[in-house]
């Protein structure tokens, strides 16, 4: 029984994800019900420490980039990542954080190089950071 709470939790973190991901497509902003709902669904089964720790310095490298400089990251991004870090704890968090970067650097590196345009406008990082959360949970979790 308690595998199929497991698999529910995971079709929900993952489908909050996705949800996550095209709002932040569409509008460039994420809802804060979102992050809210992923610690929620992270309290079925959660390691307390590496939780914490995880809400906390998985976004502490976003939060300092916005503090740094303005319009970089949005609240959103940092919120989805606190909340991903708590439900993935700390490792797989930093794992997430990582390749999501890496994901949107490659792509839109890629963007500029195929399609001979610079990207000029603040980029969405609400889908890859999402895409690299479901591959740290599969990698590392």
């Amino acid at each position: 029984m308690m595998e199929y709470i497991y698999i529910v939790q995971l079709l929900a973190f993952i489908m909050l994800l996705i949800y996550a991901a095209m709002i932040d497509l569409k509008t460039r902003t994420i809802p804060d019900h979102i992050p809210m709902l992923i610690i929620l669904i992270g309290l079925i089964d959660m390691e307390p420490v590496s939780a914490v720790l995880g809400l906390i310095l998985v976004p502490m490298p976003y939060f300092i980039m916005a503090l740094l400089k303005e319009n970089s990251i949005g609240g959103g991004d940092i919120k989805l990542m606190g909340a991903c870090g708590f439900y993935l704890g700390i490792q797989a968090g930093y794992v997430a954080s990582i390749l999501g970067l890496m994901l949107a650097i490659i792509i839109h590196f890629a963007y500029s190089v195929i399609g001979n345009k610079k990207v000029t406008r603040n980029i969405p990082l609400g889908p890859y950071l999402g895409a690299g959360c479901i591959i740290a949970y599969f990698v590392i979790k």
